[in-house]
């Protein structure tokens, strides 16, 4: 005798219901893989003696291009220990990207050079301007990734992403391109003259770049970061002139700055108690000398 009918029909829905399943979790399971290989960051470790930071190698970085950002990095740390009166304090992971992005779901590349924040910093050396400084430029490598520990310290500070929510993002770039510049001076890898030179040569001069305060909230490339570059150098000298800083340590205005807006000041009056002038009346001395 055949099975019952009701039985051979239930035997069927069955394995219709079986081949669904299969056909929803198949991309479910492959979804879920790719989101967990966008979430890790394959790496070894490595540590910097006398930092509280910890490398994450990728596979690929070759010796040149560590010994280039562990250099920016010793650099800027004795430079801001000395100049800003701190350092940064806790741990930092530092991420040396080369097949995956800085962050998940980032691709490899496609930071310009690098980013950083409180407690984290990331070099993307697959990125085309990282290997043609690599290639062309080695010290801006290296100022390059002091660049980024830089606002390691602003984050942990208060001042890269100040409480009030305010935006001086100049003032921030231009801040982690002089100190990170200014450690290799003191570290007799470069001179003034080379920065006076970076500056002028990354476009700060440019005619088609905009006024000063336009920055507060845009972003921008080269010719944007020399100028903030330009901008902070003057600020810096303003505040020798001012007495609100001393000759021999003028980068201490820019940490009195992030310190001062990090406790919640707003930052019109802590650039005037830090600079020792008004912003108004700096944007407009800064805009007559361009």
């Amino acid at each position: 005798m055949g099975e019952p009918p009701n039985s051979y029909r239930r035997r069927r829905l069955r394995r219709r219901v079986a081949l669904g399943c299969l056909a929803i979790l198949i991309p479910v399971a492959l979804g879920g893989f790719n989101y967990w290989h966008d979430l890790r960051f394959p790496a070894r470790s490595e540590r910097v003696a006398g930092l509280p930071v910890e490398l994450r190698v990728q596979s690929g970085v070759n010796a040149p291009e560590l010994r280039t950002i562990r250099r920016g990095l010793r650099a800027t740390d004795r430079f801001m220990k000395r100049s800003i009166g701190r350092t940064v304090r806790h741990r930092v992971e530092a991420r040396v990207a080369r097949h995956n992005g800085c962050r998940p779901f980032q691709k490899a590349g496609e930071a310009i050079v690098g980013e950083a924040d409180k407690g984290f910093l990331c070099v993307d050396t697959a990125s085309p301007a990282w290997q043609w400084l690599m290639l062309k430029d080695r010290l801006a490598a290296s100022a390059a990734a002091g660049h980024e520990y830089v606002h390691v310290l602003q984050g942990e500070m208060g001042c890269l992403r100040p409480p009030t929510g305010e935006s001086f993002r100049w003032l921030m770039e231009g801040m982690a391109e002089e100190v990170s510049w200014q450690a290799l001076v003191a570290a007799h890898r470069t001179t003034p003259r080379r920065v006076a030179k970076e500056i002028r040569e990354n476009g700060a001069f440019d005619r088609n770049l905009e006024p000063l305060p336009a920055y507060e909230t845009q972003g921008g490339r080269d010719p944007e970061y020399a100028l903030w570059h330009l901008a902070v150098l003057r600020l810096v000298r303003q505040a020798v002139r001012s007495g609100a800083a001393s000759s021999r340590r003028p980068e201490a205005s820019l940490g009195r700055f992030c310190t001062s807006v990090g406790r919640g000041i707003p930052w019109h009056a802590a650039f005037e108690r830090s600079f020792g002038i008004p912003l108004d009346r700096f944007y407009a001395r800064f805009a007559r000398s361009r």
